[in-house]
């Protein structure tokens, strides 16, 4: 009898033994299909400007400078080293107005390294779509492509130092306060955890429970503004802007200053992004420091995806470029005329779901950077993870970009220039 009740409970418990060990094994394999993005199809919208590598993009950018040249573009090239040994730099190309020095248009890509892909795409779209239709006697054009060149050459989204450059842009370090970001302690457990990613189910499955246990605890509120605002204490941590002018910034501070002191009276920085925003949609995201509101800048620019400083969606950071740019002209005492902005192209999309899975990638990779995984598949996964965050590979997705920046540029463009 006693071996008959032994032998009820043993059997349920094999069974679901068995059950773990074949998922232990099996189940990383379907993580990693859920996880791969679509092949890139051979032809859709400029897709010869959509590149792989930082090499690429670079080749592609001389390639453009050769067209422009060849049609008769007064083009003025330069590149600045941030790191010699390692291949990489800034690239600048910059087209004087012919007559009159009235307007400047300042693009800028790659400040989140990975994202200067798509970037370097729209580059490509604004010389072929838009700079035919301007006015090149009163109007200039000034790129500077791959802020961060490292974060392109290997894919991520910070610098050599794992800075995110996009919240070092301080205008005072001396007097600027480090432990402004209070939440970022309180979840610094969870947005930094330590040791390498294993098994690539189980860490599906303890991530969420782990988020869960940071929601009933500390709020969910709490993890994404520790997240999204920047914190300049934890070097190893997601979002750390520094302790002070990382080389890519000094040398953008530098450009921005000198636009400020040119002789263009009317300046229009767009400063491109990916990442944040619905999947199939361009967001205009204006600085804290620009009064247009959201409605004004719908009407405007005729462009129905905005964010503004009195959005329900907008939220604040610290150290930002466009935030900066403001900063600094009201610093100098500048008459110049400014409109600094960020055109965000979203990639995972915008609902309480997506922002869980873009928040796990970016802890996801962070973790992989710092404490690389034995795991080969794990370490695939988080790769094509944060591919997918910053740079899909959907046709239709590569389609609307290109269709969402000419509608935004031309909106933005028609308005502001003079």
């Amino acid at each position: 009898m006693k071996f008959f009740k032994q032998k009820k409970f043993i059997i349920p418990v094999a069974v679901v033994l068995i059950a773990v060990i074949l998922l232990t094994i099996v189940g990383p394999h379907f993580v990693l299909m859920a996880a791969k993005q679509p092949e890139v199809e051979d032809s859709y919208s400029y897709s010869e400007y959509f590149c792989d590598t930082y090499d690429e993009v670079r080749e592609n950018i001389k390639n453009r400078v050769k067209k422009l040249q060849d049609s008769g573009v007064d083009v003025q090239v330069s590149e600045y080293a941030v790191d010699e040994d390692d291949d990489l730099y800034i690239d600048n190309i910059y087209l004087p107005a012919n007559k009159e020095n009235k307007n400047l248009i300042i693009l800028t890509t790659g400040v989140h390294g990975m994202e200067g892909y798509i970037g370097s795409v729209m580059l490509d779209v604004f010389f072929e779509e838009i700079y035919p239709t301007l006015n090149s006697d009163t109007t200039g054009v000034l790129v500077v492509a791959n802020v961060n060149p490292y974060g392109m050459k290997y894919k991520r989204r910070y610098n050599e130092n794992n800075v995110d450059l996009n919240r070092n842009f301080i205008l005072d370090w001396e007097n600027f306060d480090y432990s402004s970001n209070k939440d970022y302690p309180e979840v610094k457990g969870f947005l930094q955890p330590e040791g390498e990613i294993r098994n690539a189910l189980w860490h599906e499955a303890w991530f969420y429970i782990k988020l869960a246990k940071e929601a009933i605890f500390k709020g969910a509120d709490k993890v994404s503004d520790a997240l999204l605002t920047g914190q300049y204490e934890y070097p190893q941590g997601v979002y750390y802007g520094g302790k002070g002018d990382e080389i890519s910034t000094k040398y953008l501070k530098s450009v921005f200053n000198d636009c400020l002191d040119g002789e263009y009276e009317n300046l229009i920085h767009i400063d491109i992004h990916s990442g944040y925003g619905p999947r199939y949609n361009m967001v205009i995201f204006n600085s804290v420091y620009e009064t247009m509101t959201e409605a004004q800048t719908k009407e405007s620019f005729s462009y129905d995806y905005v964010i503004s400083h009195d959005s329900e969606s907008f939220y604040a950071t610290t150290g930002d470029t466009t935030d900066y740019f403001y900063r600094l002209k009201d610093s100098k005492e500048s008459d110049k005329e400014l409109f600094s902005t960020c055109f965000e192209f979203g990639t995972i999309g915008d609902s309480f779901v997506d922002s869980i899975i873009s928040l796990k990638y970016t802890v996801d990779e962070n973790q992989q950077y710092w404490y690389p995984s034995k795991n080969s598949i794990t370490t695939e996964v988080v790769k094509e993870h944060y591919n997918e965050l910053y740079y899909p590979t959907e046709t239709q997705w590569r389609e609307k970009t290109v269709e969402d920046f000419i509608a935004a540029t031309n909106g933005v463009l028609n308005t502001k220039l003079k």
